[in-house]
């Protein structure tokens, strides 16, 4: 039985390692969306860090791509500061955007980050278990069993550990409408790179809004 046990904990392990550190809080769908979903995207990351800005756009793009979905990213049709200026001209982008055959226009904005602690409690350690008729669990058969099962092993001290959490808002809205037709909110736990972040977060929210009809694949 306690192989069993440690068996299952340790596929436990192995699927919340390879769960993603990005997942969606929250949407909402606009019951006057394109019932066909949208096929040409326009993406704006509303970032005023224009590495991370790009870095996010493209790789929505790649993954739009990948799903057969035309995009244009605002990295490459407007000005760098376009979003940190102070006399923002949306006619400006929405001839852009016109020009480009867009059906819906994705922005995406870092709208929180929160540091957070937590504490790890310790973890038992030990080497091989001595196992044979008498040995059972809890010592059962007395003080021998006892020490076969216990020996060698140890507590290692529990230790406080330093979240970070970074929290997302996607909007999608209808170009001939202008309206917000979904939206949603993703929160990145401890994201190791800014590459692997933006990937991340890509096939995430991108998973969501093909299960919620917001966009539709064309492969």
């Amino acid at each position: 039985m306690k192989k069993n046990i440690v068996y299952a904990f340790m596929i436990f392990l192995a699927v919340v390692s390879c769960s993603p550190a990005t997942k969606i809080t929250r949407s909402w769908t606009s019951p006057s969306k394109n019932p066909g979903g949208y096929k040409n995207l326009y993406v704006a990351a509303v970032i005023g860090d224009m590495a991370k800005r790009q870095s996010f756009e493209n790789d929505v793009q790649k993954t739009l791509g990948n799903l057969g979905i035309n995009s244009t990213t605002s990295s490459s049709t407007i000005q760098p500061n376009f979003w940190m200026s102070t006399d923002l001209d949306k006619n400006a982008m929405m001839n852009i955007i016109y020009q480009r055959g867009n059906d819906a226009i994705m922005t995406m904005t870092l709208i929180d980050v929160q540091n957070e602690q937590r504490y790890i409690p310790g973890a038992m350690m030990g080497g091989p278990m001595m196992w044979g008729p008498g040995w059972g669990m809890g010592g059962a058969g007395g003080f021998g069993g006892f020490w076969g099962m216990h020996h060698g092993m140890m507590m290692t001290p529990g230790h406080i550990v330093n979240d970070r959490k970074y929290f997302v808002e996607i909007n999608i809205y209808d170009v001939s409408s202008e309206l917000l037709v979904w939206t949603g909110q993703s929160k990145t736990l401890n994201p190791s790179s800014m590459e692997k972040f933006s990937r991340e977060f890509a096939e995430v929210v991108l998973e969501r809004m093909l299960k919620e009809g917001v966009i539709q694949a064309q492969k």
